[in-house]
């Protein structure tokens, strides 16, 4: 114990007595550890961020949509193939509402962005999704005051909807908005509802949108042969899959595939999502990972050169060591010693400096980050074994001078 400690002082006062290619050496390490701190905080952090409000968008829900856009996405054959999938219809939410017994509730979704406007205030591009009077049981829309979409608001095609906050705020900043009048696309609505304040998702606003019956957005914005998603959730996990099951087949009669056709629509869940985003994260974490690792063996290899450059200047002292009665062992030890001390020390302000990169993302954008000990751990580790691994051929050469030639060196 007290040889190892003789071995850092003397390695503190080696690198102390060069400054400026000690800090030169650490600067390289310094840059790999911090951003393999910074990305890992941040792509963690986005992992959590996802997977928590995919998670609370429900489990035992799934949606019936004209594509698969995980597929088309990656896959430009597919791609073309499906723009051939039929459409959604309101017609095949009324047939799965009688034929999947095992879901609860059923919606439908079509959505477009226009602007929104009340004579005196205008926000553009807002969100304008029509949906069913089930929308509430299917995603999470708490009231702040008002109402939600009824029934005889979709069967009566009434020109009522509900509002983000934000649009809310935008449009009626010094009053209340229940039923004032606002105009979309030159259309009058009523507004009957404002939702909560919701947080954002990845710098997404999620409060710029307005709830209109279905059957209102197909009056004033398309018409009926537009594709709809159709969203089902269940009572429970356990009739989940078997909703799913009934919905596909439904759907394959409806649309007359044969045994062997494939299906010209998409069933997806949020366990799907999860995968879909746990590859993407893969991918770029893999990608940055593997382009700091080769910075880090860089740095690696000017430690080692360094610390040859260090043996060399030091020749004279290992030679009076040596003829002190020094071991190979010892040399080796000291100059390994100093090779390791480089790095860890390289390593503690990489770490210091990714999280401080990681949180300076988090606050001047959307990225959120999380703190992985994980990630502190592999990279003490990782500077050590860097130490070791390119200080051991310096240190062995240090090892093996001939005392003699070594106390004539200048």
């Amino acid at each position: 114990m007290q040889h190892i400690l003789e071995s850092i002082i003397i390695a503190l006062q080696a690198l102390w007595a060069n400054k400026l290619r000690s800090s030169l050496t650490v600067l390289c390490v310094v840059i790999s550890i911090m951003s393999i701190i910074a990305v890992v905080s941040i792509v963690d952090g986005m992992d959590s961020y996802v997977k928590e409000k995919i998670a609370n968008q429900g489990s035992n829900v799934f949606t019936v949509q004209r594509l698969n856009f995980f597929e088309i996405a990656t896959d430009f054959d597919k791609f073309l193939q499906s723009l051939k999938n039929p459409n959604i219809t309101l017609e095949d939410l009324e047939h799965l509402k009688s034929e999947v017994t095992a879901g609860e509730f059923f919606d439908a979704s079509v959505s477009r962005s226009l602007p929104m406007n009340n004579g005196k205030h205008e926000v553009e591009s807002i969100d304008i999704r029509g949906r069913t009077e089930t929308y509430p049981a299917i995603g999470e829309f708490e009231l702040a005051s008002g109402r939600h979409l009824s029934r005889l608001d979709v069967q009566q095609r009434r020109n009522v909807c509900v509002l983000g906050w934000d649009v809310a705020q935008s449009l009626f900043p010094q009053q209340d908005p229940l039923q004032q009048t606002v105009k979309i696309a030159n259309k009058h609505y009523t507004v009957i509802g404002i939702c909560e304040k919701k947080p954002s998702i990845l710098g997404s606003n999620q409060n710029q949108f307005a709830f209109i019956p279905v059957s209102t957005f197909f009056k004033h914005f398309g018409s009926r042969r537009q594709s709809v998603d159709i969203q089902i959730r269940t009572v429970d996990m356990e009739r989940f899959t078997l909703a799913q099951e009934q919905a596909r087949l439904a759907m394959r009669i409806r649309h007359k595939l044969k045994p062997g056709d494939k299906d010209d629509f998409y069933v997806s869940t949020s366990e799907q999502l999860v995968s879909f985003w746990e590859a993407i994260a893969s991918v770029i974490f893999g990608t940055l990972v593997g382009i700091v690792s080769i910075t880090l063996v860089v740095g690696g290899i000017i430690i080692m050169n360094v610390m040859l450059v260090a043996v060399t200047e030091r020749t004279r002292e290992v030679g009076i060591r040596k003829a002190l009665g020094a071991k190979r062992y010892q040399i080796t030890s000291q100059f390994l010693v100093e090779s390791v001390i480089l790095t860890t020390i390289g390593g503690i302000i990489g770490i210091i400096l990714g999280f401080t990169a990681a949180n300076l993302v988090a606050i001047f954008s959307p990225l959120p980050y999380r703190i992985a000990i994980w990630s502190v751990v592999a990279a003490l580790f990782i500077t050590f074994i860097v130490g070791v691994f390119f200080g051991v051929y310096p240190a062995r050469k240090a090892a093996r001078l001939d005392p003699v030639e070594a106390l004539r060196a200048q």
